[in-house]
């Protein structure tokens, strides 16, 4: 009877109980309704009256980040390390609050003060890769998706994470696409065969489960690709184009291995599939843009 309850503790808020129980209350009720902006207050107001409420503020730090106000949870956890707060439980919140918040390289810097701490704290690691791979640090990116392989809660994206990494990698090189032999990669130690057997496992399991995972399907196909196992990945990149027959890089992806096979008037026709699709897409981007701006126009919102 949340209705109910809220009314109550609202009353007894209002009357001054001397009970920050109540404060502490509202602001989960308010929270668990999403109405961060309600929570933020019933927290704040409890702090005015109980200020050594170190619970209240890590409370409120978390509203402030459900409701997109990251920099000034950011604060907050600082404020609360400060006063000697543990670090362990606190320094994760404000890597998420630092990232959130646009703030990578203190995230990344709160993150590796956290393992320092916990070197057990896979989600650590694993947001840390993400920060590696937005910065363009390719290689501790993928040690870090690699050490995370053998996590049963983040195998299976630090398996996507470093497909795309690889992938990545080679497009900003200038080698993606280029032919390359079974097992090159195995000499030069970027991913040992045992990680590379381990994602392989781990999409593959996925997949297992759910055959028309388009995500885990252009994971495979990518690891399979990256390896030069171009007819195991054409196999894999062929269920993605049925399971998701509108995706025009689908239809590049098909060109580019049927090319590596010598199989060049499927590459063509695969090719030819791409522009076609990436022509009606680039039409229909067009037509929402056109409508969404006509819309507005409509209800006053643009002139």
């Amino acid at each position: 009877m949340t209705a109910n309850a809220l009314r109550e503790y609202r009353s007894a808020v209002a009357a001054g109980v001397d009970l920050p129980a109540a404060y502490y209350a509202l602001g989960a009720l308010y929270g668990e309704k999403d109405e961060h902006g309600k929570a933020i207050a019933a927290y704040r107001e409890l702090l005015e009256r109980w200020p050594g409420e170190s619970r209240a503020q890590e409370l409120l730090a978390a509203r402030y980040v459900a409701a997109g106000q990251s920099a000034t949870a950011v604060g907050l956890y600082r404020t609360l390390l400060d006063q000697g707060g543990d670090p362990a439980a606190l320094l994760g919140r404000l890597g998420d609050a630092q990232s959130l918040s646009g703030d990578l390289q203190s995230a990344a810097q709160s993150y590796g003060d956290l393992l320092v701490l916990r070197p057990d704290s896979s989600r650590a690691r694993y947001q840390l890769a993400r920060i590696y791979e937005a910065e363009g640090r390719a290689e501790p990116a993928i040690a870090a998706y690699v050490e995370l392989l053998a996590q049963k809660t983040y195998a299976r994206p630090a398996a996507l994470g470093l497909a795309n990494l690889l992938i990545e990698r080679d497009r900003r090189g200038g080698e993606l696409g280029s032919p390359r032999a079974e097992g090159w990669w195995r000499q030069q130690g970027l991913v040992g065969e045992e990680a590379m057997q381990k994602a392989e496992a781990q999409l593959e399991a996925a997949l297992a489960e759910n055959p028309g995972s388009s995500a885990d399907l252009w994971g495979l196909g990518k690891l399979l690709f990256w390896q030069g196992r171009y007819r195991e990945a054409l196999a894999c990149v062929a269920k993605l184009a049925e399971t998701t027959p509108d995706d025009y890089r689908v239809h590049f992806f098909l060109s580019k291995l049927h090319g590596l096979l010598g199989e060049e008037e499927a590459a063509r026709e695969a090719f030819a599939q791409y522009q076609r699709q990436e022509q009606r897409a680039k039409v229909a981007a067009r037509v929402r843009t056109e409508r969404d701006v006509l819309l507005k126009q409509l209800s006053g919102e643009m002139p």
